[in-house]
């Protein structure tokens, strides 16, 4: 009897969950730091190529829009309006200025923008290894959104998001497996304003008129 309520008790969070309510928690969580920094690791798998290299690195979240995504083979970086992708294998840095919530979804973006582009579907307790999480489904607000599909397994005892899973209109699936956040960060420069390694090469993409006040800084 007593090991049977102790399975009660291990499982109540998660039986108790709205998908609404956990939605909430999970963006009280982000919203309330100015700073966040986490670990990723990314798997994808493509109807088309099969299973991809998959991905490691750093993420730093400068709620709602602000974010860094540092990865050995490039690093994309996300101001105001300004978006930086560089990429050392080619020494060159490409840049975007505007319209920026229509690119595509990506390690970071979930974080602050979940509401305007998902609704939920359903929600219920999943075991993820050892641990009972919540796991939301949701979907994409229009047909023509980068993402489609979006599922979470967020923590009851944390409220941060411990997985992430979605699926594009090509059909190609990513997991991310989200570990050691960090809300006590302190950094001696914006992590959010890119600056130009010396020497590398700067595209400006089409349709993205240049601007020379937040565009960066560097060498």
């Amino acid at each position: 009897m007593i090991a049977g309520t102790l399975v009660l008790l291990s499982i109540s969070p998660a039986r108790a969950c709205d998908a609404d309510s956990v939605i909430t928690l999970f963006e009280t969580k982000v919203h309330a730091s100015q700073l966040i920094r986490l670990k990723y690791q990314k798997q994808t798998h493509s109807l088309l190529f099969g299973e991809r290299k998959s991905e490691s690195g750093t993420l730093w979240l400068g709620p709602p829009k602000r974010y860094k995504v540092d990865s050995p083979t490039q690093t994309v970086t996300r101001g105001a309006d300004t978006l930086w992708v560089y990429t050392p294998a080619t020494h060159q840095v490409t840049l975007r200025v505007g319209n920026l919530d229509s690119l595509e979804f990506g390690p970071a973006g979930f974080f602050g923008s979940l509401r305007a582009d998902f609704f939920p579907v359903d929600c219920g307790p999943d075991t993820t290894g050892s641990d009972i999480l919540w796991k939301i489904r949701l979907a994409a607000r229009t047909e023509t959104a980068p993402i489609q599909r979006l599922t979470l397994w967020v923590d009851p005892a944390t409220h941060w998001a411990r997985v992430a899973e979605y699926v594009d209109y090509n059909e190609e699936t990513s997991r991310l497996t989200l570990t050691d956040y960090h809300t006590d960060v302190t950094v001696a420069k914006d992590p959010f304003t890119f600056v130009y390694p010396h020497g590398v090469e700067r595209i400006v993409l089409p349709n993205s008129p240049a601007r020379h006040d937040n565009a960066g800084t560097g060498d």
